[in-house]
């Protein structure tokens, strides 16, 4: 059932937005991305990798390379640069259409679907190199760490296992007495076709003493949500989507403006869109009311017309986030035959996600 819930967030995400959903840089939403411009970050991200590669003589062969969680592609089409064939792996369909697309090296580069909790779809000893980054986060810890015993199983003697994975989740520094905040808009009321996103302007202000966001000093970020109360039927569906504030940080009495997206309810009708504030705990501001604004919108039938996308889901993607002490995955390796060569950790804001790019051999 986990992984069924895990292929359909991520095959929704590849459906509605999918390169944004593989690198989500704030100001590529909404199928915002440059293509050669998204490509050309892969190739800049598997340059440092065959830098690492170069200086420690691994792996010993540059015949096959295995991506796991290929996305796209946009790894995958750069590490054919520096092996001779290569496969990506995924479990969402409409990544990997999206890949097959985008695919510029024929039959040296194969996408392949994997809806199993392991990697049988491959013998043992198959790959000079398995690689992965950003996608062991999205996977819950038990799962992620059959993947990293799998890589060693199909990586070849004198091969290289090259993989990210956090190794310790962000640690939020709240007050006690909690944040404070407010949501408003000037928009009274809007109306949307069914299927499609709404963008609503809106303006956050921070309302409370303590710093709101996330730099060198302040680690206390807010996100928005939304909800949609259904007028004629009176149900609620809650956490419809959610957005981060724009990377800054409010000082008390501060403002800022953003634009907030806003995908459609499950049927036509008649509704209240309800923007709410929350911390990264789910936790709502002191007197909830207030601080939310609330829309009426209008829900019509979406219109016939050529090239129109598939109606949304009613229960929208999710992506989730977990970490894996470097420990546990020095053990993981270790136990599946391999040897863990190098381990590189970084933390790019005080008291943020650590995140690890590990090298191994067997």
């Amino acid at each position: 059932m986990y992984l069924q819930e895990l292929q359909r967030n991520w095959n929704t995400f590849g459906q509605e937005d999918p390169l944004w959903a593989v690198a989500s840089s704030p100001d590529k939403i909404d199928n915002a991305w440059d293509i050669q411009e998204f490509f050309d970050t892969g190739s800049r991200y598997i340059d440092k990798i065959a830098r690492w590669m170069d200086a420690n003589g691994l792996p010993q062969g540059r015949t096959s390379a295995l991506d796991f969680g290929c996305g796209v592609g946009r790894l995958t089409q750069a590490l054919c640069g520096h092996f001779k064939t290569c496969v990506g792996v995924d479990i969402a369909p409409s990544m990997l259409a999206k890949a097959r697309e985008f695919n510029k090296f024929g039959t040296r580069c194969l996408y392949c679907l994997n809806e199993a909790d392991d990697l049988s779809l491959f013998p043992a000893r198959s790959f000079d190199m398995v690689h992965t980054a950003h996608v062991l986060q999205h996977i819950r810890p038990h799962m992620g760490m059959r993947y990293i015993a799998e890589f060693i199983r199909v990586l070849k003697p004198g091969g290289l296992a090259a993989f990210h994975c956090p190794s310790a989740p962000a640690v939020y520094a709240y007050p006690e007495e909690g944040l404070a905040c407010t949501v408003a808009t000037g928009e009274q009321a809007l109306a949307m076709e069914h299927g499609s996103k709404l963008t609503v302007p809106v303006t956050v202000t921070n309302t409370g003493g303590h710093a709101i966001g996330m730099d060198q000093l302040i680690n206390a970020p807010v996100r928005l949500v939304h909800h949609w109360y259904n007028l004629d039927t009176y149900k609620v569906a809650r956490s419809h989507g959610r957005q981060n504030l724009p990377q800054t940080v409010l000082e008390p009495g501060d403002s800022v403006d953003m634009d907030y997206r806003a995908a459609s309810p499950a049927a036509p009708g008649s509704y209240v869109l309800s923007i709410t504030p929350l911390d990264y705990f789910s936790r709502p501001m002191p007197n909830p009311d207030a601080a939310q604004c609330a829309i009426p919108v209008l829900v019509i039938p979406a219109s016939d017309r050529p090239g129109k996308q598939p109606p949304l889901a009613a229960a929208r993607p999710y992506s989730e986030t977990h970490a894996i002490p470097v420990e546990t995955v020095e053990q993981v390796v270790a136990l599946a035959g391999g040897r863990m060569v190098e381990v590189k950790s970084s933390q790019a804001l005080p008291g943020g996600q650590v995140s690890s790019i590990y090298y191994a051999t067997r």
